[in-house]
């Protein structure tokens, strides 16, 4: 019997499969560097996290029209929905859009939106967008972010987000950008505890309106933070094999997923940026299912936890719940 997946955490832009990163590449008239590609042409190659976050960057730079946003969102809802999945929430930067594609932000979200009302349609998943502030962009650009977030905005999106650099722009540096969101009826999650410490994980609870934390798994070093994500019903969004290829834990032995589960933290398992993770989100779940020993009924447990933090109306989410 197949399991019903759900997903909090996933980078759209680093959801390019090769073969739609070569599609791209071929429409807008530019060229894929030699060797970032795997030999199996399944994912990309990075030699650390420094050089990921450049192949990152090539590879969100092939996107240059609201098209390619609608193939991207499209193209990932679709393989997901084929392996069970019934929801997805993709992070999605204004500012790296604009960038790149040159045209107002509400023009992607628009051709996002398409492509989620499509992918409902003919494949009956589920999708929602976070609006995600990049933090070494510095607090103004993240303000900015917010109020357009809060002024025009499309149906599916529905969080705001932070990612980007957490060692060096600490979470209440962002406190405005938050409170501009939240004031807008956006639920709230933030990138931390990956690379910094559990202490970040505090302030952030302490100064931003959060439902969630993407990732958080330093908290497995730190009592007090375990003790305040459960006092305040704050879940996890957890990417174990994202966690290991960046070198946060060796294997998933040693990732503190069941240490969070069996402490009564509330977890999701998310695939971040799966290409270059060399994951999925069926992968992901088989990963956790098979090295914790989980029954099918856990991991159905696992879903049902997601989508009771998913950033979702309460009829929505009964939709889904009923389809576990």
């Amino acid at each position: 019997m197949s399991i019903k997946k759900a997903e909090l955490h996933v980078h759209l832009e680093g959801t390019i499969s090769p073969i739609l990163a070569h599609k791209l590449a071929k429409r807008n008239h530019l060229t894929i560097p030699e060797g970032l590609i795997s030999p199996d042409g399944q994912s990309y190659l990075s030699r650390d996290f420094l050089h990921f976050l450049q192949v990152y960057d090539t590879l969100a730079a092939l996107i240059k029209t609201p098209q390619d946003y609608y193939d991207v969102t499209f193209d990932y809802l679709r393989t997901n929905a084929l392996e069970d999945t019934i929801y997805v929430e993709m992070m999605y930067s204004p500012d790296h859009a604009e960038q790149s594609t040159g045209a107002p932000s509400i023009v992607n979200l628009q051709a996002i939106q398409q492509a989620i009302d499509d992918a409902e349609a003919q494949f009956n998943i589920t999708g929602r967008i976070i609006i995600t502030a990049v933090r070494h962009f510095g607090a103004e650009a993240a303000i900015r972010v917010a109020e357009e977030a809060a002024k025009e905005s499309v149906p599916c999106a529905t969080g705001f987000g932070l990612g980007g650099d957490e060692i060096n722009f600490p979470p209440k540096l962002f406190t405005q950008a938050y409170q501009i969101a939240a004031q807008a009826g956006l639920y709230c999650t933030v990138h931390a505890g990956e690379f910094a410490p559990a202490s970040g994980m505090i302030e952030a609870m302490e100064n931003l309106p959060i439902q969630r934390i993407g990732h958080g798994v330093q908290a497995i070093h730190s009592a007090d933070t375990i003790a305040l994500l459960k006092e305040r019903d704050i879940a996890l969004e957890i990417c174990p094999s994202s966690n290991i290829t960046l070198g946060l834990f060796k294997n998933m032995n040693e990732h503190p997923f069941p240490k969070f589960l069996d402490a009564g933290v509330k977890v999701s398992v998310n695939s971040d940026d799966p290409p270059f993770m060399r994951t999925n989100l069926a992968q992901e779940y088989a990963r956790v299912q098979e090295a914790y020993q989980y029954s099918d009924d856990t991991m159905k447990a696992i879903t049902r936890m997601a989508i009771d933090c998913a950033f979702v109306d309460k009829q929505t989410k009964a939709a889904l719940l009923s389809r576990i």
